[in-house]
């Protein structure tokens, strides 16, 4: 259960051209309790800036996600803007306007009177969802599928750093297609009458994994458990990318080389060779062998066994 709710839990990231710091008054403007659209924080080409106030917002929900061993390594709070949750409980459906924010931290653990802890740490990333009802920006490739989606990081919020929103963000959110790609039973104040939805993704998640397993199984060698972790952001089939590259053939492999996808202007420019000895590094700390790569910030804790680093290394060898 835990690796199936941690693969719904990573959250996608798009990028788009920064306009800017700004503020969200906007966003609680509307008359009559409506929500308006948050034009102090979206530009009129579809640039998204950070929005300053959302820890004043409501909460939504909280996720937290944990690596093989079952301790946390992220905590992940989302919000949501002013008057947006009575207008989604009265139609069912998220207004055009409504703005979604989920910080997300790192995370320790520790044994405190209540027993084994986890709690929020440092920043990392901010993922920022706005729905768009009227399709205003037709031609911004980070815009689609009824929403605008963009990231910040911690180093530097008045910058959006990722890229385009099917490549980088949709997959994540495919098994929440039938609730506007937000996975709503997350967020108990979103449900009727206090019920949860029946979540179906779950069960639909682990089917898709089962049939994949078994598919991956049969053409090569057994994938390890501790490969989980990976496979939230990355695909070890060829031109398929996701949050991160495919993983094919990486061993051996030159840094940044990818068909298709975006990478970092630190790991573009890199111009290191994937040796066993440099994804060892890679894995254990992603900021070792390339500061300022992705991974640095949606996976910064690594995998810390060494026998885990040499499966998925050794799996890796055989894609």
């Amino acid at each position: 259960m835990n690796k199936i709710a941690n693969a719904a839990l990573v959250a996608t990231a798009l990028m788009l051209t920064s306009c800017g710091s700004g503020t969200a008054s906007n966003i609680s403007s509307g008359e009559d309790g409506e929500v308006t659209w948050p034009s102090d924080i979206v530009s009129e080409t579809g640039a998204i800036s950070f929005p300053q106030d959302f820890l004043k917002w409501q909460t939504l929900g909280a996720w937290s996600t944990a690596d093989e061993n079952g301790k946390a390594n992220g905590m992940h709070q989302v919000y949501i803007s002013p008057r947006s949750v009575n207008a989604y409980l009265e139609s069912g459906t998220f207004p055009d306007g409504t703005v979604l924010v989920k910080e997300v931290r790192g995370a320790a653990t520790a044994a405190l009177s209540t027993g084994a802890a986890s709690y929020a740490t440092d920043k990392g990333v901010w993922f920022v969802m706005i729905k768009d009802v009227n399709k205003r920006f037709p031609d911004n490739s980070l815009w689609g599928d009824g929403w605008g989606w963009a990231l910040f990081e911690a180093k530097d919020p008045t910058k959006q750093v990722a890229t385009d929103y099917k490549q980088d963000c949709l997959s994540c959110h495919v098994p929440a297609e039938a609730t506007d790609w937000i996975y709503i039973e997350a967020y108990p104040v979103l449900w009727k009458d206090g019920k949860p939805p029946i979540p179906t993704w779950l069960t639909q998640i682990k089917a898709s994994m089962d049939e994949k397993a078994n598919e991956e199984i049969s053409a090569s060698a057994e994938e390890p458990v501790a490969f989980a972790v990976c496979k939230t952001c990355h695909s070890i089939e060829t031109g398929k990318n996701g949050i991160g590259p495919s993983l094919a053939g990486i061993v051996g492999r030159n840094s940044g080389t990818v068909s298709g996808y975006s990478y970092s202007p630190a790991l573009k420019s890199a111009n290191i060779v994937w040796t066993e000895e440099n994804l060892d590094s890679h894995i254990t700390k992603p900021s070792s062998v390339v500061p300022g790569n992705k991974m640095e910030s949606l996976f910064p804790g690594g995998v810390a066994k060494p026998s885990d680093r040499r499966a998925i290394i050794d799996y890796l060898k055989t894609t």
